[in-house]
Parts: structure tokens; sequence; C-alpha cells
């Protein structure tokens, strides 16, 4: 397992200098190291299901650019715990130039080579390859230690001796290497899925997958300094002496420190969520029932919020209203996670995996029911009543947490209303686990007497609430069935019951992970940015209308950025 210092996590940039020193020096030495362990048995799950069932993300300019696109590879890519190995050897300016995934099946051959794009002697650059399925040694990588010291290529020395591609042995390459160099050996590191096997971007290396049933999978991750420049191959050229591209560069992206020098393309990360997205500070909404449906007695979305949260890359709530008899869509999955909440009518939920069939349940489903779905977990519903079902759902995304375990698909009932006039406030515990975008996901059930309630405080997290019965008080509104509330993490709330009877409603804490608030901050910092230089370009255009810009705007702008 590759062990991260504790000071490491939640600080992706920050230069790390206290890896144990044999790790380094033997990254140094022989130009690789067997890091263990670096994505959880949920993340390579999560990102499997991306692949294969997830829309399709074109990568960017060429076969390797696929973090330039994709959200959930950039997110992987710059962990806390594989940043600062990178940096460990790299040094503080880091850039990302590779992200794609191979494929070889039973009896495939991957011919022995150094990547053209790194193997420049006099530059400095990292791959990280990532086994996701079917690894183990006789799958996995086949490396010349200490080739990345030679100054030649494997495909220099090929070239030379009139060798064709692929066409040499494991023997006749650690011969070459060892005629160069007669401490050069040849390793094929034992590897398991989740296992990373880092290594100088010069290294000889190949693959042979000599193991029985499917084809091995892997993620591979390429940085290098930001001073080295990245240089793109021709097309099928692949042979020594190397041709490069003269007028394209593939696009970068700077993961730690500056990305000056090198004269590379950068371009800024992926996008965490819909660019019009803004931060969700507070939300209160009131649901009248019945809610308006779709033509024909169809089906019709009313969204309620969207945006940045302080736990979610980008939360969305809507209500929907779907007619007897009808269905949203087909068994779909997507790479959010979600939350179903029954508000009126009834309903039979179909979830699993379509791909067995026999997994498929049905679940009869009535008001106060909610069900949780996993990213990339298939479902759909279907209105089994006589009259409109409206139900309520939240879905979000966000940076891949790294649990080995992560709650099913989850459908369960809210407990009933006991009156108990003794206890002026009763909560009841109905799930609570991590999920592939949260640390934790906790709902509970809360009755709260007539005058009951608690006092403003603040939570780490983000929490939502969504009204069952009775009416409560916050944040100056009265709520009423089937309102719903969000306090984002750290705003102060409160709540009061308010009205004859009980209040009644479910509560979803969203707990995160870490990364996700540096990033919220960083994108209200940019937003900030971009608002306060808008600001100053106006007003030294229109030097007569800077008095008509109120000074407290230019300050809190400005403030933000700090």
């Amino acid at each position: 397992m590759l062990r991260v210092p504790e000071t490491v996590h939640g600080s992706v940039g920050k230069r790390v200098d206290d890896w144990p020193i044999e790790l380094t020096e033997r990254f140094f030495g022989e130009g690789f190291v067997e890091a263990g362990q670096v994505l959880s048995r949920a993340q390579r799950s999560l990102l499997l299901n991306h692949l294969t069932f997830g829309k399709r993300i074109d990568p960017a300019v060429w076969e390797k650019g696929r973090a330039a696109q994709d959200r959930l590879l950039y997110d992987l890519a710059t962990g806390p715990a594989l940043l600062a190995f990178i940096q460990q050897v790299l040094g503080e300016n880091v850039i990302l130039w590779g992200a794609s995934t191979v494929e070889r099946k039973p009896g495939q051959r991957h011919p022995w080579h150094a990547d053209i794009e790194s193997a420049a002697p006099d530059q400095h650059f990292v791959t990280v390859w990532i086994g996701l399925s079917n690894t183990c040694r006789d799958s996995g990588l086949s490396l010349i230690a200490g080739s990345h010291r030679l100054g030649r290529t494997v495909q220099q020395v090929q070239h030379e001796t009139g060798r064709c591609r692929g066409g040499v042995t494991d023997d006749e390459v650690l011969a070459w290497a060892c005629d160069l160099d007669p401490q050069c050996a040849l390793v094929r590191p034992a590897v398991s899925d989740g296992d990373a096997i880092i290594f100088d971007g010069r290294l000889w290396h190949g693959s042979l997958n000599l193991s029985d049933g499917e084809a091995r999978k892997a993620l591979l991750l390429q940085y290098a300094s930001a001073d080295s420049p990245v240089l793109m191959p021709k097309p099928s050229r692949f042979e020594w002496p190397f041709e490069f591209e003269p007028d394209r560069r593939p696009p970068v992206i700077v993961v730690s420190g500056s990305g000056n020098g090198g004269g590379n393309l950068q371009i800024p990360p992926p996008p965490t969520s819909p660019t019009t997205a803004q931060p969700i500070i507070a939300e209160v909404r009131s649901l009248d029932l019945p809610h308006e449906g779709g033509p024909d007695r169809g089906w019709r979305s009313h969204p309620l919020f969207s945006g940045l949260t302080e736990v979610h890359d980008h939360l969305t709530c809507h209500a929907s209203v779907l007619g007897p008899g009808r269905m949203p869509h087909p068994p779909h999955s997507h790479l959010e996670e979600e939350l179903l909440i029954v508000l009126d009518g009834t309903a039979e939920l179909l979830v699993g995996n379509w791909a067995a069939s026999a997994t498929v349940k049905p679940h009869q489903v009535g008001p106060g029911m909610f069900a949780y779905y996993p990213a990339y977990w298939h479902h759909t519903l279907r209105n089994t009543g006589a009259r409109p079902l409206t139900y309520l759902m939240f879905k979000w995304h966000g940076v891949p947490v790294g649990n080995d375990e992560t709650l099913g698909a989850t459908v369960l009932n809210s407990p009933s209303d006991r009156a108990d006039a003794a206890r002026s406030y009763r909560a009841t515990r109905l799930l609570e686990g991590p999920t592939n975008f949260l640390g934790k996901l906790h709902v509970h059930c809360s009755t709260v007497q007539p005058g009951g309630g608690y006092e403003p405080h603040t939570d780490p997290y983000d929490v939502a609430i969504v009204m069952l019965a009775g009416a409560v008080e916050t944040l100056g509104r009265r709520i009423q069935p089937f309102g719903v509330i969000y306090y984002r993490a750290g705003e102060p709330h409160g709540l009061r019951a308010v009205g004859s009877t009980p209040a009644r409603y479910l509560v979803f804490e969203f707990h995160g992970a870490g990364r996700t608030r540096e990033k919220l901050r960083g994108a209200m910092a940019e937003e900030a940015g971009t608002l306060y230089r808008r600001i100053e370009r106006f007003t030294r255009r229109y030097p007569a209308l800077r008095r008509m810009v109120p000074r407290r705007l230019r300050k809190v702008a400005r403030g933000l950025l700090t």
C-alpha cells in the first residue's frame, strides 16, 4: 500500500519531503517503484463503469488526451497520494500530459519500447501504470531496471541491430541493455488490481499477457516537470529515428506549482460542473401538491436548485410528476449518485444490473419512501397508481473517494409518525455509509413536537431536509410538506417546529472527504477574480462612472481573491 504522510491528505499541490528515502532512491536507481494500491476497489469499479456505461468522452487532440476532457480521470490523476510522490521525483512544478486506458487480451503482446514522448535523455517524465482488472504478474508489465540511465531507447538499439518492432525476445532486450550497463535487470513486478507501477519515462518496458480468461485493463497517467517540452509523435511512426509533429502540441494541465518554461500548450482542467453553475448558499423551496404534470399525463421535471457546494462538485435538486402507467425513461445509469424521495402517489422502482436480468428487482414504494442509487447503478420507475406520482430527486458527483466498501443501491421507508409528547425531538437513523463521492451519506427521520427544535449552529457537512408532515420555521421561512431545505456546510442554521401538530421530516447529510472544499474555494476565487477584473477594466475605461460601482462591491470581489 502506498503510504502517504498525514500532512499530505487534502493538500493537492503541496510539496512533501518526508517520503521514505528508500522509495525515492529506488526510483532514481532502478527507474521504477512498485507503489502498491493507489486506487481502491470502489474507485476501480467506478472507473470501469464510467468507461463502459458513461457518456462517450473523446480524448482531446490525441488518444492520450483523456484527462483534458474527462473530469473523473483528472480527479484520479491528481489524488494527493499520487501527486505527493510525483512531486518528490519531478519537483514542485508538474504537468499532466497523458491519460489513457489500455487493454491487452490473453496472448497479446505490447512490444518492448520506451515511450516516444518521454524518451529524450535530458528531460524529466514520470509514468504511472495502474492495473484495473485481471491484473497479475503474468498480465502486467515487464521492465528493464536501470535502462533509464542508458541514454538510448530500445527502439534505437533495435534499429542499429537491424531488428523489426516486436521481433525480439525478452532475453535479447536484456542482453542489449547489459551490453550498455551490466547492472540492468529484467523485472516482472507482482501486481494486483489497483496496484501501480511508477516509472521513469525513459525506461524500457513492454508486456505479454500470459494469463487465461478475460483481457487485462490498465490506466496510464503521464506527468512531466513543467519545463520539459511535450512533443506529439507522428501517427504510426514507432521506429527509430523518432519523428514529431512540427506544428502540433498536446494539451497539458498544470497539477502542481506553475507551468512556466517548456513551451507547452497549457489548458485548464476539465470543469467540475456546467460553466454556469454557481455556489449554492442556502435554499428553501416550497412544493404545493399536486404539482403540475406533463402534457397528456406524461412526465415533467421542475428544477429547484443546482450548483456547487462545499461537498459536491455539482448538485442538482428537482421535483418530477409522472402520469399513471408511465416511465420517465428506459432503464439507465449515470455518473451521478442519486436520491429519490416519493412525495405523493405509488410507484414501482426497478433497480439492478440489466446485463444480468435476474438481479433486477421491483420495489413497491409510496409516500415517505426513498431510494439511493450509486454511480452507474441501473434504475428506472413506473407509476403503478391511478393518479400522478410526484417525487423529489437529488443528484450529485464529485471527487472519487478512496473507500474500499461503499453503499449499495438501497430502498427504505421513513418510520411512521408516532406521537411522543414527552420527547420534544426524536431522530431515527435509516442509512449511513461511504459512497463513491462522499466520505459518508447519512439519512435519518426526525420528529419534532410543536415549539421544539434547535438553536442556530453550523455543521461541517451539507444538509438537505424534506418535509413530510407538520411545519417548521428556518432561515426566516415557514416550510410545510413537501418543502425542501438545503444548508451549506459551515452555514449557521436553526429550526423550530410551529403549529399544533408535530413536524416530521427526512434529513440527508452529505459528508465530504477533503478535496472538494479546496475546489469550491478555487472556483469561487476564480469567479471573484473575473468579477474584480471586469469591474476594474470597466471603471478604467469609463472613469466618470467609477462612482456608480459601489466601493463595497469592489472590496468584496478583491477580498475573495485572498
